[in-house]
């Protein structure tokens, strides 16, 4: 497990999934799985527009994030999140979200630059998903606090705060 805040990138940069944990107006949390990437010290999960987390995100910005992994290891993020509104801020997030999957398919299927995920002329992904029309966004979270710590035993007692 990341034993100081320099080895959070790394671990989180091997990581597939991360539950993703919003509140709305009212204070009902809302916990998602969700890919992400982990750049220059900010979060970002790509999502649809009107999907429920980006909804929360526009009304309360406290996000939690947690990041885990078969081997008891986890790391926490609480933090501020917003939707990215630039559009070439977008397209340089969306590609290394593309790239960091690539990259772990890569690894996990034994093979080297195949392209797993990529874009049409049109912008769509593989599942005919437009990811630049305004219908998708990220949501970029600033990290507050961040957190290291046995995942099976995520208590007071096991968790080193790193920020």
């Amino acid at each position: 497990m990341p034993k100081t805040l320099a080895d959070v990138p790394a671990f989180l940069d091997m990581q597939w999934i991360a539950t993703f944990a919003t509140v709305d107006k009212a204070a009902k949390p809302h916990a998602v799985p969700v890919w992400f990437t982990f750049d220059d010290g900010k979060l970002h999960v790509h999502t649809d527009r009107k999907s429920l987390k980006a909804r929360n995100v526009r009304v309360n910005p406290h996000v939690s994030i947690a990041v885990y992994n078969m081997r008891d290891e986890a790391v926490i993020i609480q933090g501020t999140g917003r939707i990215v509104e630039d559009q070439a801020e977008f397209r340089l997030l969306t590609q290394a979200h593309i790239d960091k999957y690539n990259r772990l398919y890569n690894t996990a299927r034994r093979t080297s630059g195949v392209e797993y995920i990529k874009l049409d002329a049109q912008g769509r992904d593989s599942m005919g998903i437009p990811l630049y029309d305004r219908v998708r966004c990220i949501i970029e979270v600033k990290p507050q606090r961040i957190f290291s710590g046995p995942s099976n035993s995520f208590s007071l007692y096991g968790i080193v705060a790193l920020s």
